[in-house]
């Protein structure tokens, strides 16, 4: 297990709760994403982000398609949410091939995570996709507050 999965078991995992999707988001659901954010980021001791760091392109690409869903509504866009999974795996292997400590690895897991509690056959859909979408954005927005670099 490399350091980035290690971290995954022993840190992220543990402290997801999978209400903050299928019931609502609080506040310790803004303080895993703000760890996450920071983590993503993989600052250095003079707090400069290092080159395993997942850059906001990365997370735009994939944040821009989840906005493209809620705009046109999860009830039309099912199928196109289904596909988030495997083309954020490609996404990651992509990144990989780049550098095998890529922290995109911890943003997919985290993602899967999430992404497993949106229930597409339920009638809570629509506010499971909102919380899965305001999980992500409050993920992004502390990536940049915490120095995601482009």
């Amino acid at each position: 297990m490399d350091k980035i999965q290690a971290k995954f078991k022993k840190v992220f995992e543990p402290k997801f709760d999978p209400n903050w999707i299928a019931k609502a988001i609080d506040e310790k659901c803004i303080d895993y994403t703000e760890d996450l954010g920071e983590y993503l980021c993989d600052l250095d001791e003079r707090q400069r982000t290092g080159r395993d760091a997942l850059t906001t392109s990365q997370i735009r690409n994939f944040f821009g398609e989840i906005k493209r869903i809620q705009n046109v509504g999860i009830k039309q866009e099912t199928s196109a949410f289904l596909l988030i999974r495997p083309k954020l795996a490609y996404a990651t292997a992509r990144a990989k091939q780049r550098n095998a400590y890529s922290r995109i690895i911890m943003f997919r897991n985290v993602v899967e995570l999430a992404y497993k509690n949106v229930d597409t056959q339920s009638e809570e859909l629509p506010k499971h996709f909102q919380n899965f979408v305001d999980f992500l954005e409050s993920t992004l927005a502390f990536h940049k507050v915490h120095g995601g670099r482009d």
